[in-house]
């Protein structure tokens, strides 16, 4: 069974942080890293597959960790929406179970985080999704004072599970252009009726009305969830003058054959 992973190590910033009293935004800051941050897995019904997560303390302080699993999603918007316990379509989030789940890491330690999911026997065939997440536990500082506020941070590793063999299908719906001031962009409305997620591959051609080519957008690797419909938001490198344009979609989800749309644009 082949899997697919980030390819390197993402270190990450987590700017989630409050300027209590007697501390700064630099104290405030907190380092870690986990790797894979994506996991996808080909697991069939009635066995289970074990994996593992690498977790990275890049702070000089010691730091606690939480791990746990919870249903995620998407808005029409792309926006990622982590809903807890709250039940979602294709959820794997009750296949998962971690270990360990509650650890501490010193100053530069890295340490191994193992999931396994057990998919129950009567599974129909479809792609199913879940976080493992990784949150700092907030521990009370020397000579702190009562009331201060603690401070926190959080990345979760988007799991995906394929059991069975499921049809990949999908459809480009739309296209339009934005423009905000100095910001312009292009949006592409995307259709997954089917039982799997897929995730997108492909560019924008932007011609002139006369056919002389203006530019080429890549088609940002995002995924689309099954039976969901959502936009996504690409930016233009440079900034297109008044006039008429055609725009050229070709998009790669897993199928044989490509999605495709032309749209004519004018921008004023």
């Amino acid at each position: 069974m082949m899997r697919r992973r980030s390819g390197r190590f993402l270190e990450i910033l987590l700017a989630f942080f409050i300027a209590a009293a007697g501390f700064s935004p630099l104290q405030a800051q907190i380092y870690f890293g986990i790797t894979p941050i994506r996991l996808e897995l080909k697991v069939a019904a009635g066995s289970q597959r074990t994996e593992v997560i690498y977790v990275r303390n890049n702070s000089p302080r010691p730091v606690r960790l939480k791990v746990y699993t919870e249903n995620w999603t998407l808005g029409e918007d792309g926006s990622r929406n982590f809903l807890g316990t709250q039940p979602t379509g294709f959820s794997c989030r009750d296949w998962i179970r971690v270990n360990p789940f509650d650890f501490r890491l010193q100053p530069g330690e890295m340490k191994t985080v193992r999931f396994t999911v057990s998919v129950p026997g009567q599974t129909e065939p479809g792609g199913y999704h879940a976080g493992i997440s990784f949150e700092q536990v907030p521990e009370a500082q020397p000579g702190g004072r009562l009331g201060q506020v603690a401070f926190t941070g959080k990345i979760v590793a988007a799991v995906y599970v394929l059991v069975g063999k499921v049809q990949v299908e999908g459809s480009l719906e739309d296209l339009i252009f934005e423009s905000a001031g100095d910001s312009q962009s292009v949006k592409l409305k995307l259709k997954n009726p089917g039982r799997t997620h897929f995730r997108l591959k492909g560019e924008v051609r932007l011609t002139s009305a006369e056919g002389r080519k203006v530019l080429n957008l890549e088609v940002p690797d995002e995924p689309v969830l099954p039976q969901s419909e959502r936009w996504v938001l690409i930016p233009l490198k440079e900034k297109l003058a008044p006039g008429n344009y055609k725009a050229v979609v070709r998009l790669d989800i897993g199928r044989e054959e490509l999605l495709a749309l032309e749209k004519e644009i004018t921008i004023k």
